[in-house]
């Protein structure tokens, strides 16, 4: 029989930590400032990825609660910020690389490049999609409650 979901999420969060562990080891033998920092960053992804399966077993587990309507006011304040300063950071960026000449510098802008872009697209569906998706509001549980009720309210037999 094959393994379900949760599996193979909960497989998967303790790969990546493995995966991880060992590039932060080699990170720390080595010396040289770019190498050294890309594999930091690859270890950090993979602790990420990590941490994204742990809440895909979640997902899948248990019931979530959904967010209030204040929650999703903060929460879309704060990213409207965020995706505000990546656009920043990919313009900035996208124009250093333009600039530069050395091979070296430009496989870390281009590393850096990608991020911000790829951060720039999950924060717009974070907020187009799935902040609202998981949002509640008072007149949700009011028609949840009272729209479809054969009593509307009165006292039902």
């Amino acid at each position: 029989m094959s393994k379900n979901l949760t599996d193979i999420f909960k497989e998967m969060v303790e790969k990546e930590k493995v995966y991880a562990e060992a590039l932060i080891e080699l990170s720390e033998k080595i010396h040289h400032p770019v190498l050294r920092s890309i594999l930091a960053g690859i270890a950090n992804d993979s602790l990420k990825h990590s941490r994204f399966y742990e809440a895909l077993v979640e997902l899948v587990s248990s019931v979530q609660s959904v967010l209030s309507q204040e929650e999703l006011r903060l929460i879309s304040k704060e990213i409207d910020k965020h995706i505000e300063t990546e656009v920043r950071m990919v313009k900035l960026v996208s124009e250093m690389l333009r600039k530069v000449d050395d091979p070296r510098v430009k496989l870390v802008l281009s590393a850096i490049y990608s991020d911000e872009v790829e951060h720039h697209r999950l924060l717009i569906d974070v907020k187009e999609n799935l902040a609202k998706a998981e949002t509640l509001s008072e007149e949700d549980i009011w028609n949840a409650i009272w729209r479809n009720s054969p009593w509307h309210g009165t006292p039902g037999g």
